[in-house]
């Protein structure tokens, strides 16, 4: 069976938090130059790196879990249950991401199939 599926990109609106607290870190840093205050300009700067580093870690953990959830959800409406999915690098692929999975299908363990890329947030499920 080959089915075609839509797996929407991850919403990057939870970053505007530490974007909001990078602004206020530069914000403090002008304060403290502005009034000759070298510790006010050092918790700036403090804020600004835990700021950037925090935006780092939502970027990679965020789109990692929506991914997988994703992933997970489309899935589960295509049948399959209990699902394990694993990258794969196919040649055959043109450099597009193949994602091999394992599941639960009818009360079967064991299904295989493949997640293969075509185009923007069109995917297609096709089963071994």
């Amino acid at each position: 069976m080959t089915e075609v599926v839509t797996i929407a990109a991850w919403n990057p609106w939870p970053l505007v938090l530490p974007l909001l607290v990078l602004a206020g870190g530069a914000a403090v840093i002008a304060t403290g130059v502005r009034r000759k205050r070298p510790r006010v300009v050092e918790l700036g700067v403090f804020v600004g790196v835990a700021a950037f580093v925090a935006g780092a870690l939502m970027t990679w953990g965020l789109s990692t879990a929506w991914d997988a959830d994703a992933r997970r959800l489309v899935l589960a409406e295509a049948g399959y249950t209990e699902t394990e999915v694993t990258t794969v690098h196919d040649e055959r692929s043109g450099g597009r991401p193949v994602l091999e999975f394992t599941g639960v299908l009818d009360g079967q363990h064991g299904e295989r199939g493949r997640l293969r890329h075509l185009s923007g947030d069109r995917w297609e499920v096709v089963e071994f």
